[in-house]
C-alpha cells in the first residue's frame, strides 16, 4: 500500500491526531497508522510532532504500536502534547532532542445540551483520565497519584525533565533546535510556554485556530468535541459522576471563537463577514448564533413569505447511514470492523431503498428492478427530482467488496514473500537493476608511498511491470435475491487470485529456468549452482558449499563470496523429509554423529514446485543481503486495487481488480538447484 505516513522507511506522525487539518494538510488517524504499520516489519522509527487530538484515537495508535512485531523507537521531532504524549509512551526508546517538548494533562471536552449530557461527558472524561494515567504510570514507574497530579496541573516537560521523570529514555544535546507543530493554537492550553502561545498569536488570519479534540462527549447535537482547558475542580469535591455537578463554564473564549468559525463555515459566510460577526458577538455564542441565522435569512429569496419549513437530510446523517450499513454488512460477511446494528435485519433490497430515501431521491414507480437500479447509480429517467450522481449504496458495497478482497489477499496461503525481495518501479518501462561488484582489496601503502585508485564494475538484470486483472459485477438481480456473495466471497476469491498470480510468476522463475542477461540459464553448470541427489545431509552440505564458493564477476573475493543459504524450497512431497533434516540433532541413521546442516535453512514448500517435479529442491540466500528474486510493484503498492464504474454491459455496477507487478531473478549466485535424483 502506498502510505503517505511512511517517509524514507520511517513512520512520520505530524499534525492533529484523529483527523486531517484541511488548511495545513497535516494530521493522521488510527486507521492511517494501522495501514502504515501493515507495510512495515521489524524494528521501526516513529517521528512524532503533534500537539494532540482525539483521545481515543491516541489510545488506539498507542496500542497499534505496542502490537508491532519489532522494536519501536520514538523520536519527538518537535512536540508530543496531550494525546501525542500517550503515543510516545509506546516506544521501546523515547528520544527527545534539544528543543523538543512533551505535555500531559487531563482530557477535556465541550458539551452542548441538557444537564444529563454534561454529567455523561464528565463521567467519560473521568474514565479517559484514568486510562491515560495508567499508561503514564506504567511507563514511568511513578505512582498513579503522582501522575494524576501532573495531569491536573497540565505539566510541560523539557527533554531533561522528561528523562528524569521517566517519560523519555534519552535527550541528546547535539543537533539543531526543533520546531513544534505550527498548525496548533497553543493558547488553548492554560500553561503553554510563552513562545508557543506567541507562535499561535502570529498565525496568519487565513489559517483558522485549531482546537484539538481530546474526548468524544455524549453530544445530542453531534457537534465535534474540542480540547479546551478543563475548569479547575474543587479539591474537596470527589470525582463522582453521579453527584450533583458543580456549575462551571463549559467553553473558554478560544473555544467559543472556534465554534463560531465552524458555524459560519457551514453557513458559507466569507472570512471577512465571519471576522465582523465575531467582533459583533462580543464573545457570546448565543448572540453569534442569532447573527448567523439573520445573515442566512437575509440572503434567502423567500424571506418574509409564508413558506412551510423544509426538512432536509444532512451530510452527517447520510455519513452515519453509510457507516452503519457498511458495518452491518461486514458483520454478516465475518470481516473485522463489522457490528450488529439496526441495519442487520434488513435485506439488500431494503437497504437499497433506504439509501435512496436518505439521499432524498423519490421514485415514481414501484418496480423493484428500477428501484435497485437507481440505488446502484444507474441513470434512469423515472426518478423524480432529477438524478443523483453519487450512490451511497454503491459506495457501501464498494467498501465492503474492497475489504473482502483485501481479506482474501492477506489470508491467502502464499509462500513466495518469505524468500523474495520486494521492489518498486514508477512506470511500465523496462528498468535495469544494477548491482555493484566488489571493491578491490585494499593495497598496502608503504611509508611515504602513494595511494592508488581502485575501480569497481557493475552488473544488472532488466525488470518490467505488467498489469494483471479481472472484472466482476454486482447486478440488480443479485441485490433483489439478497445474494451477498457478489461483494463478499467473490471479491475475497479475487484477492486470493491476485496474490496467487504473483506466486505463479515467482515459482515459474525457478521451474522455467529462463536465461539471464549473460545468455545462460538461471541454473546451469556455467553458473556453478546446480547439483544432484536427494535431500540428505551430504547433498545439502554440497549445495551450501557451492553457494559459499561462488565468485564475483571480477574475481576479487578471495576464496568465494561466502553466500549462505537461508531457505530450502521444496515440493510438498519433500516437506517432511526436509523439515526432519533441518530439525534433527544427529546425522540421519546415527545417534552420535552431529547433523552438520541442522537449521541452516528454513523449509518452504509449495505445490507449484510439485507440478514441475516432485524431486527437485532448491536453496536460496537471504534476499536482504544477496540478490535472488525480486517482486516489484508499481510505486511499491503490493496489494490489489479495486476500481468501480457504472455497468453498461450488465444491469448493475462493474468492478475491476488489478495488480501491477513484475518478477525477475537478479542474480544466480544466491540460488542453488538439485535435480533430486
Amino acid at each position: 500500500m502506498d502510505n503517505s505516513l511512511i517517509i524514507n522507511g520511517e513512520l512520520v506522525l505530524y499534525g492533529p491526531i484523529g483527523f486531517h487539518d484541511f488548511w495545513e494538510g497535516t494530521g493522521f488517524t488510527a486507521g492511517d497508522v494501522v495501514n502504515a504499520l501493515a507495510e512495515m516489519s521489524g524494528d521501526i522509527t516513529v517521528r512524532l510532532n503533534s500537539a494532540g487530538g482525539v483521545a481515543t484515537e491516541g489510545a488506539a495508535i498507542y496500542n497499534a504500536l505496542k502490537r508491532h512485531d519489532g522494536a519501536v523507537a520514538i523520536i519527538v521531532d518537535g512536540i508530543a502534547a496531550s494525546a501525542a504524549s500517550l503515543i510516545a509512551m509506546a516506544g521501546d526508546t523515547i528520544t527527545m532532542p534539544l528543543g523538543s517538548l512533551m505535555m500531559i494533562h487531563e482530557p477535556a471536552g465541550i458539551t452542548l445540551g441538557p444537564a444529563d449530557a454534561h454529567r455523561k461527558n464528565a463521567a467519560a472524561l473521568d474514565v479517559m483520565t484514568g486510562v491515560y494515567a495508567e499508561v503514564y504510570s506504567d511507563r514511568t514507574g511513578q505512582s498513579d497519584a503522582a501522575v494524576r497530579a501532573m495531569m491536573k496541573a497540565e505539566t510541560w516537560l523539557s527533554p531533561t525533565d522528561a528523562v528524569a521523570k521517566g517519560f523519555a529514555t534519552a535527550s541528546p544535546e547535539e543537533g539543531e533546535l526543533v520546531v513544534a507543530d505550527a498548525t496548533f493554537d497553543y493558547r488553548t492550553y492554560k500553561n503553554a510556554p510563552a513562545h508557543l502561545a506567541a507562535l499561535s498569536a502570529d498565525r496568519k488570519a487565513a489559517s483558522l485556530p485549531m482546537v484539538a479534540v481530546m474526548a468524544a462527549p455524549q453530544n445530542p447535537r453531534k457537534e465535534p468535541p474540542m480540547n479546551t482547558p478543563a475548569p479547575a475542580a474543587d479539591k474537596n469535591q470527589p470525582a463522582n459522576p453521579t453527584a450533583d455537578p458543580v456549575v462551571e463554564p463549559v467553553m473558554t473564549g478560544d473555544a467559543v471563537t472556534v465554534k463560531i468559525y465552524q458555524m459560519a463555515g457551514r453557513a458559507k459566510m466569507s472570512f471577512e463577514d465571519t471576522e465582523k460577526l465575531i467582533k459583533d458577538a462580543g464573545g457570546s455564542l448565543e448572540k453569534a448564533t442569532a447573527l448567523i441565522i439573520d445573515a442566512v435569512a437575509d440572503r434567502d429569496p423567500d424571506k418574509g413569505r409564508n413558506t412551510p419549513p423544509v426538512a432536509t437530510v444532512t451530510a452527517d446523517e447520510r455519513d452515519r447511514f453509510r457507516q452503519g450499513v457498511e458495518k452491518s454488512l461486514l458483520s454478516k460477511a465475518g470481516i473485522a470492523g463489522g457490528e450488529v446494528n439496526e441495519f442487520s435485519s434488513m435485506s439488500l433490497r431494503e437497504l437499497a431503498r433506504a439509501s435512496l430515501e436518505k439521499a432524498g431521491v423519490k421514485l415514481v414507480t414501484g418496480d423493484p428492478m428500477i428501484m435497485v437500479g437507481a440505488a446502484l447509480g444507474m441513470r434512469q429517467f423515472v426518478m423524480a427530482g432529477g438524478m443523483h450522481t453519487t450512490s451511497d449504496f454503491v459506495e457501501v458495497l464498494a467498501n465492503v467488496a474492497n475489504k473482502s478482497m483485501l481479506k482474501g489477499y492477506l489470508e491467502a496461503d502464499e509462500t513466495f514473500a518469505k524468500w523474495t525481495a520486494k521492489g518498486s518501479l514508477s512506470d511500465f518501462k523496462p528498468a535495469k537493476r544494477v548491482d555493484l561488484n566488489l571493491f578491490p582489496t585494499l593495497a598496502e601503502v608503504p611509508e611515504g608511498g602513494e595511494y592508488t585508485y581502485g575501480t569497481i564494475g557493475d552488473r544488472g538484470e532488466s525488470i518490467q511491470l505488467a498489469t494483471y486483472g479481472k472484472m466482476f459485477a454486482i447486478t440488480r438481480q443479485a441485490i433483489i435475491n439478497d445474494d451477498m456473495s457478489v461483494f463478499t466471497r467473490i471479491p475475497s476469491r479475487m484477492g486470493r487470485a491476485a496474490i496467487r498470480t504473483i506466486g505463479n510468476l515467482v515459482y515459474a522463475v525457478l521451474t522455467a529456468n529462463a536465461a539471464m542477461s549473460d545468455g545462460v540459464a538461471l541454473f546451469h553448470t556455467n553458473h556453478k549452482n546446480i547439483g544432484t541427489g536427494v535431500i540428505n545431509m551430504a547433498n545439502v552440505d554440497a549445495g551450501r558449499t557451492k553457494m559459499a564458493l561462488q565468485k564475483d564477476p571480477d574475481d576479487l573475493a578471495e576464496g568465494g563470496l561466502n553466500i549462505r543459504p537461508a531457505y530450502m524450497l521444496v515440493p510438498v512431497e519433500l516437506q517432511g523429509t526436509a523439515a526432519a533434516l533441518m530439525a534433527s540433532q544427529y546425522a540421519p541413521g546415527t545417534t552420535t554423529d552431529p547433523n552438520i546442516v541442522k537449521g541452516i535453512a528454513e523449509v518452504v514448500s509449495d505445490a507449484r514446485l510439485s507440478t514441475d517435479s516432485a524431486l527437485k529442491w532448491y536453496l536460496a540466500a537471504n534476499p536482504g543481503t544477496t540478490d535472488t528474486v525480486e517482486v516489484s510493484y508499481l510505486n511499491g503498492v503490493s496489494q490489489p486495487t479495486l476500481e468501480q464504474k457504472d455497468g453498461w454491459n450488465v444491469d448493475g455496477v462493474e468492478f475491476k481488480v488489478r495488480i501491477d507487478a513484475g518478477v525477475k531473478p537478479l542474480d544466480f549466485r544466491g540460488l542453488y538447484r538439485s535435480t533430486g535424483a
